[in-house]
């Protein structure tokens, strides 16, 4: 087309994400710290390349020797499907097996295309046999991704009650399965730029429609949440309205976590929701509290929720206006000091609403002592309680030490053995089992 190697198809492809890529340039200047629009700006970039360059060459009228323009063609392409990869998992928050992680898979791809393409296609000038032999790494590569993408995806699928996010896991599979396509095609077919280009450039078109989607989605989520505050106690509508507002210094996924929490989800129903474990949904929410300035999650419900005007919390820690009395504050103080010597602690599913009803007091007192005087948020203080009484009890009974991790877990009044180990490692920087073995190895 044009007097060039370029097929109609790859041109129209071009055509598209040339507007993607300069729509998402003016999109990502408007929040250039937001790293998901980063990665997709990269991404559109990286197939623009790919669709240009390889669609040009190899041409002999291009000034430059044909084995270089392969190279280079093939060096673009590479680097495209292996920055896909990395956008899907990243956008999906996939955690593959150990040797399948996008680094082990970088550094396994450069080494194989230096040994088994560059070095055979240099001494034998012959693309056909060089580009056969370097193929069979990214097809068992591939393939050992989309089973163990598709083993992430379909737990997730099934897990998620909302239809949005069903079709978004079918989005990360089929842009996964065009990526596995690549090299069967090129290994098969050979130098078919109208396949090639049109199945790997359908798995960018599906991503990018679900990835603009998602935006747009989530920009809705916040446009009703704002409007909804707006209707609301006029005396609090200056500060929420700021408040809102500086939810665009959160990420994408941070935003959407604290839009479910303030429609009052536990941290499980949201990792459901959108298909992320607790653990992850653990860190954003990390990162909204230190953020947004608030210190646990208890606050930020009773400040965005829905309560009458002199119980929302505005955590301005110097006004006095908010503080607590001190005789208040020591009979909760006394009251945790019981709390504490009973082992009430060790109690499965303890929340703080539980707790301040056990205790003859309200969230918001009881959440501002503990943090003010335990330097501590409630769930962290809880979890601090049962993993130095598990400390304690490993130290008295050398029987509890042949207890595997899920028993222990559940002795102290964890739900799951994942959350007390993650627990245990904040608290003594040790694994459990490692800690353990350190109390068998000083008895011996």
């Amino acid at each position: 087309m044009f007097g060039t190697e370029i097929h109609i198809a790859t041109f129209i492809y071009l055509s598209f994400q040339l507007f993607i890529l300069s729509f998402q340039i003016i999109y990502f200047l408007f929040k250039p710290d937001s790293k998901s629009r980063l990665r997709f700006f990269i991404l559109t970039l990286l197939f623009f390349l790919y669709n240009i360059i390889s669609g040009l060459v190899p041409d002999e009228n291009i000034p430059i020797e044909i084995l270089y323009q392969n190279i280079v063609a093939w060096t673009i392409g590479i680097s495209t499907a292996t920055y896909f990869l990395h956008f899907i998992y990243k956008e999906h928050n996939i955690k593959p097996v150990n040797f399948l992680n996008i680094r082990n898979i970088t550094y396994s791809t450069i080494i194989a295309f230096i040994i088994l393409f560059l070095l055979p296609y240099v001494t034998t000038k012959n693309l056909s046999l060089s580009r056969n032999i370097f193929l069979v790494l990214p097809v068992f590569i591939s393939i050992a991704c989309l089973v163990n993408i598709a083993f992430f995806l379909a737990k997730d699928y099934l897990a998620a009650k909302n239809v949005h996010y069903k079709f978004r896991i079918l989005s990360g599979g089929l842009g996964m399965m065009s990526i596995v396509a690549l090299p069967l095609i090129i290994l098969i077919l050979g130098d078919n730029q109208a396949v090639e280009h049109s199945v790997f450039s359908a798995g960018y078109f599906i991503i990018s429609f679900e990835y603009l989607r998602h935006q747009i989605y989530n920009t809705r989520i916040e446009q009703d949440l704002l409007e909804k505050l707006q209707k609301e106690n006029p005396h609090k509508n200056n500060y929420k309205h700021d408040y809102i507002v500086s939810l665009y210094g959160l990420s994408s996924i941070e935003k959407e976590i604290m839009l479910f929490i303030i429609k009052d989800y536990n941290y499980f129903e949201i990792s459901k929701e959108i298909y992320l474990s607790e653990d992850v949904i653990l860190k954003h929410v990390s990162n909204i509290f230190r953020k947004t300035k608030i210190r646990n999650r208890a606050e930020l419900m009773l400040l965005m929720s829905e309560k009458k005007e002199d119980e929302i919390i505005i955590p301005l820690v110097n006004s006095n206006h908010h503080e607590i009395s001190k005789e208040i504050t020591e009979e909760i103080l006394e009251s945790l000091k019981k709390f504490e010597q009973k082992k009430e602690f060790l109690k499965k599913g303890l929340s703080l609403k539980e707790l301040a009803q056990k205790i003859n007091t309200n969230t918001k007192y009881l959440s501002k002592t503990i943090n003010d005087h335990k330097n501590l948020n409630f769930n962290t203080y809880i979890n601090h309680l049962r993993i130095n009484y598990s400390l304690e009890i490993l130290q008295a009974n050398p029987k509890l030490r042949k207890y595997n991790i899920k028993h222990l877990a559940e002795e102290v009044g964890f739900n799951n053995p994942e959350a007390f180990s993650r627990a245990f490692r904040n608290v003594t920087e040790k694994k459990p089992s490692v800690y353990i073995k350190e109390l068998l190895d000083e008895n011996e």
